[in-house]
């Protein structure tokens, strides 16, 4: 998930919503990694999301299947915000899992 969400701010870094858009190559590289990212919730146990909250692990997971089987539905404005707001929290979140569990 962390390399996952590195690749993503690297993709969205130091450009704005309209050029990032019209980058197809970026936009679809984003899209295949926040699919990643929800494969690997989905296989995050239950008592680690339980213990750890504050990650919005059912969220997650419920974007990697829009991503996989609705792709149309999901706007374009929507994307550029989770890259914008959420990639960077949970990237910490899970580095901050990483280091608690796995020590």
């Amino acid at each position: 998930m962390v390399v996952s969400c590195d690749k993503i701010l690297r993709y969205s870094q130091g450009i704005d919503y309209k050029s990032f858009m019209g980058d197809e190559l970026r936009v679809d590289a984003t899209l295949r990694n926040l699919q990643i990212i929800g494969e690997a919730v989905k296989q995050v146990p239950k008592e680690m999301r339980t213990k750890y909250p504050r990650v919005e692990w059912r969220k997650i997971a419920g974007l990697r299947d829009i991503l996989a089987h609705a792709y149309f539905s999901l706007e374009d404005e929507t994307i550029w915000d989770i890259i914008q707001t959420k990639i960077m929290p949970l990237k910490s979140e899970v580095e901050t899992i990483i280091s608690q569990e796995f020590k």
